[in-house]
């Protein structure tokens, strides 16, 4: 009996879980994740990226800690959506985490997570194939968001991770070629090619294949990643409807 991984399992059963993940580092999937529950209303984010912990700084609330009370960790909220990150707890500290450690915080973070009437849960995993993401297997019956971008490297990673989902029984329900290309005088420009192979991958495996543009401006939305409103958002909610 293990009485953390019972309690988050019991917080997650009765709401919808989405995981946004990629087997590939520095492809935007923080961002995605984060855009993702500002355009489904109710929902609440968990960043169980534990040493990236990106959550914090897009939305500018690095250092700031959880509230931790009796009845459990209180939500950082952020224009409306509720936020719950290891760095709220451990403030901007670095940790490193042995592979049990690792399983123990998802738990932890999970089971003890405030998440009220939040009805859908959209969870930003890390990169790669570690314990987190076996960690969540044990808690929850997720829906896997797959993010890449078109470029050769990230295709060859990411295919990997589509293997174990397969092998597991969690199709992807969306493939996301992120940073695909580039609005130019009317015309779309990809700078990192099309990304037939990528796109190949999430069409066979019958998951809805969407791209996202290059919106240079976003980088100012960093910090405030809640007010932004561009190209990159409006893909992503048509990602929403699409769940």
């Amino acid at each position: 009996m293990r009485p953390l991984l019972e309690l988050a399992r019991d917080k997650l059963k009765r709401r919808k879980v989405i995981a946004v993940m990629s087997g590939k580092g520095g492809v935007g999937k923080s961002v995605v994740a984060s855009l993702l529950a500002l355009s489904i209303r109710g929902s609440a984010l968990i960043d169980l990226d534990l040493s990236g912990m990106s959550i914090p700084k897009l939305f500018g609330v690095s250092g700031k800690l959880h509230e931790v009370g009796r009845e459990g960790v209180e939500p950082i909220v952020v224009g409306g959506l509720k936020l719950f990150s290891l760095g709220g707890i451990v403030g901007d500290r670095y940790v490193v985490l042995p592979g049990y450690g690792q399983a123990g915080a998802v738990e932890a973070l999970i089971a003890f997570a405030k998440l009220g009437d939040a009805d859908t849960v959209i969870v930003d995993m890390p990169p790669g194939m570690g314990e987190e993401l076996l960690a969540l297997g044990r808690i929850a019956s997720y829906v896997p968001v797959v993010v890449t971008t078109p470029s050769k490297a990230s295709y060859k990673v990411v295919k990997q991770l589509v293997d174990y989902l397969i092998e597991v029984g969690r199709k992807p329900r969306a493939f996301i070629l992120n940073m695909a290309y580039v609005e130019c005088g009317g015309a779309r420009i990809y700078p990192f090619g099309r990304g037939d192979e990528a796109r190949r991958l999430g069409e066979n495996v019958g998951a809805r294949v969407y791209e996202i543009p290059i919106d240079p401006s976003l980088e100012d939305y960093v910090g405030r990643l809640h007010e932004y409103r561009g190209p990159v958002a409006e893909a992503v909610r048509d990602v929403a409807r699409g769940l």
